[in-house]
This record gives C-alpha cells, sequence and structure tokens, in this order.
C-alpha cells in the first residue's frame, strides 16, 4: 500500500511541475493524501437562489348558479386564465381573486407547501347584487364528501361542513325566514382565521407533487340536490346561487 502511494504521489508532483494540472485554471484543491478517491459532496447552497418563506393561502374555487344541481368538480386543475364554466355559471376568466395557480394541479416549479390547517369560506354567487348565501344552500353544500389529493393519494376525507369557513364577512343577527325584507346571514362557523380546521404536524405539498381537492355531491344519499330558483322563495329571501373557496392555509416555500 505505501508503494502504491508513493507511485501516485510521484505521478502528480510530476505532472504538476510540468504544467499538466494547475490548481489556479483548473480550480483543483490539494486534499490530503489519505482522502485520495473519496467522494466528497462540493460545500455550498445547491439551490439557484435563496429560499424564503412566507404565510400565503393556496386557494381554488367551487361555483354554483341557481336552480342547479350541485356536480363533481376537481379543484386545483384549472389555473389563472383558464375559464371557468361548470355548473351552470355564466363563463369567467379566473383570476388571483379566484385561484392561486398557474399551472394545473402544481404548485410553481421549486415551490413547496406546508398545510397548517384547511377553510372553506362561502357566500352566494360572486357579483350578485345579493351576496348573502341561502341557508339551505349551505346546508346542501355542508353535507357534500370532498376529498383531498396529494400524488393520487387521499390526506384529508369527510364532508365540507366540517371545515369551517374562518374569514368572510360577519353580522350582528339573523332575522327570520319568512317577515318580509328581512334580512339575515349564514355561514359554515364562526369567521374568524383562527376557527379553521387545523392539521397537527401539517400536509406537506412538495416541489413537482401533483394535488387536487374533489368535490363529490354524487355521493349524497337520494343524489346531488340542487340550488334554490332564484324565484318562488319567501319574500325578502333571495336565493342568488353559492360561491365557495377551498383554501389551504400555511406556509410556501419558494425561490427568491
Amino acid at each position: 500500500m505505501k508503494a502504491m502511494e508513493n507511485r501516485i504521489r510521484s505521478f502528480l508532483n510530476r505532472r504538476w511541475s510540468k504544467g499538466g494540472i494547475s490548481g489556479r485554471t483548473h480550480g483543483i484543491e490539494k486534499i490530503a493524501w489519505s482522502e485520495l478517491g473519496r467522494p466528497h459532496a462540493r460545500l455550498g447552497n445547491p439551490n439557484t437562489g435563496v429560499p424564503e418563506v412566507l404565510v400565503q393561502d393556496v386557494y381554488d374555487i367551487y361555483f354554483v348558479a341557481p336552480a342547479t344541481a350541485f356536480g363533481k368538480l376537481t379543484l386545483f386543475s384549472q389555473p389563472i386564465g383558464s375559464t371557468y364554466n361548470f355548473l351552470g355559471v355564466t363563463a369567467f376568466a379566473k383570476g388571483l381573486n379566484h385561484t392561486l395557480l398557474t399551472q394545473p394541479g402544481m404548485l410553481d416549479s421549486s415551490f413547496s407547501y406546508v398545510i397548517r390547517a384547511v377553510a372553506v369560506y362561502v357566500q352566494a354567487l360572486q357579483g350578485n347584487a345579493h351576496p348573502l348565501l341561502h341557508p339551505e344552500d349551505l346546508n346542501n353544500f355542508c353535507s357534500i364528501y370532498s376529498e383531498l389529493q396529494i400524488n393520487r393519494k387521499p390526506w384529508l376525507q369527510g364532508n365540507l361542513g366540517w371545515y369551517p369557513a374562518a374569514g368572510g364577512p360577519t353580522f350582528s343577527g339573523v332575522g327570520t325566514l319568512t317577515a318580509p325584507n328581512t334580512s339575515f346571514s349564514s355561514s359554515n362557523g364562526i369567521q374568524y382565521r383562527n376557527n379553521a380546521y387545523a392539521l397537527p404536524g401539517g400536509i406537506f405539498i412538495n416541489p413537482q407533487e401533483n394535488f387536487n381537492v374533489v368535490i363529490d355531491p354524487t355521493q349524497n344519499a337520494g343524489g346531488a340536490p340542487s340550488t334554490l330558483a332564484a324565484a318562488g322563495n319567501p319574500t325578502g329571501v333571495p336565493a342568488a346561487g353559492l360561491s365557495a373557496w377551498w383554501r389551504f392555509m400555511g406556509q410556501l416555500v419558494r425561490v427568491a
């Protein structure tokens, strides 16, 4: 072994003295003889940039027009700029008001996410003159089955009513459903941020992993319900469809 080490040392010294190996031009670093031939990881950050962490919701929508059956829909499959034309809603282009994704079913390249909690905010159909959600439409919505999938594996299963709003407007009182010109409010849980479905330890979405949330009313006993028609309800109790935002609440990790 000693003889072999001496031959290697002699060869390298000759090559170095003749200019065949240049630490200055080739960036070669001197190492101990005992470390020769052993693999070494280069020091330094393997990322192209410095990772930064920020508190950011990741969200998508489930909108239903009045007098329309609740339908099965896969959320996070349509990014910003795509057209939402499902469940009787007049077609519109999705923007940052509706989703955070820029590509279907996946975060931006190199982004990752830690889901700390889940919330579902609801109101009547967005942009409607009467944005108060009808309690009967809310009850039907809350009984619908949903499932979070990451790389086609289920991670969170249950009815939508189990995930409170944790955000949105609040009202001081609730009126009756029969008195004329009486306003009312309805929501799935007290609407403040801490009132969310917490996930101890979190659920991780790693870079380039596919994920979605399936909302499936076809599993309801008796079939999928429908939203109320705009007309024919008690006086002063409008029905204007439903808008729902599914929200992941947690930390987004990205490269600066």
